[in-house]
């Protein structure tokens, strides 16, 4: 498969537009770390919350969901839809916790809530768990992805001959970040992305991720306009899989959820996985990582909020359904057991589901609508890459750096160490995606791998006793686990580690909250009053002279509230799905419970709660 010079020419000037688009904020990113790392929290919430949905938005995702929803079906996606319970909460409640917080990193933040040698220790441990560890793996598979999207269309043999005879001709042959072609195409981009990161700090990334993501929407619709116009519009989608697989196994494949039904790959005890764990075991289900970055970059904590509705709105309701319906297509366009039947690139889908995309990308879309697919998939690559870059060394340069190698170490310093370690987490997380194999494999291994801090991370904002060995026991609970299972027992079903890790990340946490107690008491207020977090804070209120409510009420609000704000992102996602799959009655009735779950969630959580 070949571009043609006007496809070449799209991604070509695309690439240019990323980098002239990413450099022009650099003479405002070297000042202070806080510059640098958080655009001197002066970013518009608007802008915010569109960076974050474009960092989200990786090469990686629609390769992956297109072949979760071939393999499994629709509701295969309640392995990452089930997060929009935590980020609901992190819409309603973290959001402006985390602007009036002010700390430049996630890692920084637990030192302000724990304080003394718990809080710092707990500050490094993060600090290099995020940074080295997850970060890397993330950027590893997103660069894997990136080399199954190349591999058809790369054809360095072409543009410059001499330098791919050098290099071929000491290639290893197999390895498995495939051939000189796709090496080229993920070096010039990494190197791209990491070169305005390096320069522009945060200020480049998100100015460069509005462009992205623009981009990365209409390369994705135009192809799922394609792809379902190939299978003759959307009644031909629906009535082509009951004709091919038959009306039980489509109605499985068309499901939004295995309530009711008997999915062989989800038993309904692991979709209870899902809908009663996985959201709240996330290491970030608050909102912490590259968001919380984000948020922490906004102007005030109102625009932090406006930022995270707009993610939640878009990441969970919009985004997903055109890469849904590409995967829905490709069991038709390239049918298991039947490789050829339409396209003889059918067989590079049959050796790998993650494949289909670009093939369909290839096979479908003319020349110009190609590049701008293309183009929005690089786009879609960078956007994350820069992120985990600037993100990851933000932990290095503010948390490890002046803390533990140079103290005293000047802001400009700060700045200096960001960039030289932008280029060598750019090295490492290609080094890394040689050991990735799929994406999706890759997706559940790190979500495993972190679970045991989630319930610490959510209650250090409800609950005055969490300490900080609560997070740093339940961490390591869920590590021993993840990495026992991923080593021993590579074939057990995901959803039974998930299960295993949390528990002992929860035991684990737990008990550190019973043997050391909570934070001293100045530390506790000194958080208090610059947060205002809600919930069970009453020793610390009265500390300070102030009413307490009792935890009951308030805490009682903020699960109904949190309930019925789920119930309507739910509600919002089945309503665009119905829309497209369904009909008009099923749509207008899950649009209903959408608007109802809002408005419910809107007066449970009252006037006092919705401006504190």
């Amino acid at each position: 498969m070949q571009l043609s010079p006007l496809d070449l020419g799209l991604v070509l000037g695309w690439l240019v537009i990323a980098l002239i688009a990413g450099l022009a904020a650099s003479r405002k990113a070297g000042g202070s770390g806080a510059s640098y790392f958080v655009a001197d929290r002066s970013l518009p919430g608007w802008l915010v919350g569109i960076s974050i949905v474009a960092t989200t938005f990786a090469a990686d995702t629609p390769l992956a969901i297109s072949a979760m929803v071939a393999g499994k079906g629709i509701a295969a996606n309640w392995f990452w839809w089930s997060m929009g319970i935590a980020h609901v909460g992190m819409f309603l409640f973290w959001s402006r916790l985390w602007r009036r917080s002010a700390v430049v990193t996630d890692a920084e933040f637990a030192e302000l809530r724990y304080g003394g040698q718990g809080g710092s220790a707990l500050r490094s441990l993060k600090a290099v768990f995020f940074a080295l560890l997850y970060n890397a793996v993330v950027l590893g598979w997103v660069i894997r992805a990136m080399q199954k999207i190349a591999a058809p269309f790369a054809r360095w043999d072409l543009w410059t001959p001499g330098l791919h005879g050098w290099i071929s001709g000491w290639w290893p042959v197999g390895g498995t970040l495939g051939g000189v072609d796709e090496f080229l195409t993920i070096v010039l981009l990494v190197a791209l992305a990491a070169g305005y990161s390096m320069l522009g700090g945060l200020r480049g990334v998100v100015w460069t991720d509005l462009v992205q993501l623009a981009l990365a929407l209409f390369g994705a619709v135009a192809l799922a306009v394609a792809a379902v116009q190939a299978v003759g519009g959307l009644d031909g989608l629906v009535t082509g899989l009951h004709t091919r697989f038959g009306p039980e196994r489509a109605a499985e494949i068309l499901a939004f959820h295995p309530v009711g039904r008997s999915l062989g790959y989800l038993p309904l005890q692991a979709f209870g996985v899902y809908l009663l764990m996985r959201w709240w075991a996330h290491p970030m289900g608050d909102g912490g990582g590259y968001i919380a970055q984000r948020l922490l970059a906004a102007r005030s904590p109102d625009e932090a909020r406006q930022a995270a509705g707009i993610f939640v709105v878009m990441h969970y309701v919009v985004r997903p359904w055109p890469w849904i319906l590409v995967g829905l297509a490709g069991l038709l366009l390239f049918p298991p057991g039947a490789e050829t039947e339409r396209f003889a690139a059918g067989a590079l889908v049959a050796a790998d589901r993650e494949m289909a995309y670009p093939v369909a990308a290839a096979v479908l879309l003319r020349p110009g609508m190609l590049g701008i697919l293309i183009a929005s998939l690089l786009a879609a690559f960078m956007s994350t890459v820069d992120t985990h870059l600037n993100w990851g060394v933000s932990y290095v340069a503010h948390d490890v750096w002046p803390r533990l190698i140079r103290p005293g170490a000047s802001a400009r310093e700060e700045v200096l160490v960001g960039r030289i370690f932008t280029l060598v987490f750019a090295v490492a997380a290609v080094l890394v995606a040689t050991r990735i194999d799929s994406v999706e494999r890759a997706w559940k291994f790190v979500a495993a791998l972190g679970s045991g801090m989630g319930l610490p991370v959510l209650l250090r904002w409800l609950w005055w006793r969490i300490n900080a060995p609560a997070e740093m026991a339940g961490a390591l609970g869920s590590l021993v686990v993840a990495s026992g299972a991923a080593v021993f027992a590579p074939q057990a079903q995901w959803e039974y580690v998930l299960g295993a890790s949390v528990t002992a990340g929860v035991v684990g946490s737990m008990a550190a909250v019973a043997w050391f107690g909570p934070s001293d008491m100045d530390t506790l207020k000194a958080f208090y009053s610059r947060v205002r977090p809600p919930g069970a804070w009453g020793p610390v209120r009265a500390a300070l002279g102030e009413a307490d409510p009792g935890p009951g009420g308030e805490l009682a609000r903020i699960a109904v509230a949190w309930l019925c704000g789920a119930v309507a992102l739910v509600a919002a996602i089945f309503t665009v799905g119905a829309g497209l799959l369904q009909g008009p009655a099923s749509c207008i009735g899950w649009a209903v419970v959408a608007v109802v779950g809002a408005v419910a969630a809107r007066l449970v959580l009252g006037p006092e709660r919705r401006s504190a």
